[in-house]
């Protein structure tokens, strides 16, 4: 990110939410039967590839590509975060990066990037994907997934303009404290164009939609997720 204030309240925000994640990843609906099957449909066999999983968290990601076949290396800015990851992926390898910086690996090191609700705390996109394009293989892919651009305008508050990134935040409860948790929010077009322009094309694009799993985890939740736009996945192949 390229404020430096917001570097340090990602971090701490998420260091404070660690616990959480770690505890709550395996059966939080919005996460196990909503975002996290949308974005697992999106890869590609995985046996025996390096993938970068940019911006890991409490390693929930990583244990799939791992339990795949992958080669896995994850990267997050929460110290706690990597904590949590190490313990639940053993056999991966993990450091703590800025997704916003240049990441420090060579060009070419991975045959793909496996990102679960990480890039929208990211504003300059432009870098961000001319990083992920230096450090994959010609032909790599990026399959992420973000917070909906419509959603976030409906449901963030203080959005002002759709079609303009705005740095946004929202507060969570995390066990009875209140985290403050900044992102950016973004339109449509301002999640694809600077991955065309560093290089890369669409491949493909899912809107998530709840499993029955949710259904039978939360009822009601369901109805509402089941009729209303929440999380964004989307591939993308590296040019030659």
């Amino acid at each position: 990110m390229p404020d430096a204030q917001d570097r340090p309240n990602v971090q701490q925000a998420y260091d404070r939410l660690a616990s959480g994640y770690d505890r709550e990843g395996d059966t939080k609906p919005a996460n196990a039967y909503l975002e996290r099957p949308a974005t697992l449909s999106l890869l590609p066999d995985v046996t025996r590839a390096q993938v970068l999983d940019a911006g890991c968290g409490a390693g929930h990601l990583a244990r799939e590509l791992s339990d795949r076949g992958a080669a896995v290396v994850g990267v997050d800015v929460s110290h706690e975060m990597l904590t949590y990851a190490r313990d639940r992926v053993p056999d991966a390898d993990f450091l703590q990066a800025d997704l916003g910086s240049d990441l420090p690996f060579d060009a070419d090191t991975f045959d793909g990037v496996a990102s679960s609700l990480a890039f929208h705390y990211v504003r300059e996109w432009e870098r961000l994907f001319r990083t992920l394009r230096r450090v994959l293989e010609p032909g790599g892919w990026v399959v992420c997934s973000v917070q909906h651009p419509h959603a976030d305008f409906e449901e963030y508050d203080g959005t002002r303009n759709y079609h303009e990134i705005e740095r946004v935040s929202a507060v969570w409860d995390s066990f009875g404290a209140e985290v403050a948790v900044p992102a950016y929010r973004r339109p449509l077009s301002e999640m694809v164009t600077p991955a065309l322009d560093a290089g890369f094309r669409l491949d493909r694009l899912v809107e998530s939609t709840p499993t029955e799993a949710y259904r039978r985890a939360d009822p009601e939740r369901y109805e509402y997720e089941a009729t209303r736009p929440n999380f964004l996945c989307l591939r993308f192949v590296r040019s030659a």
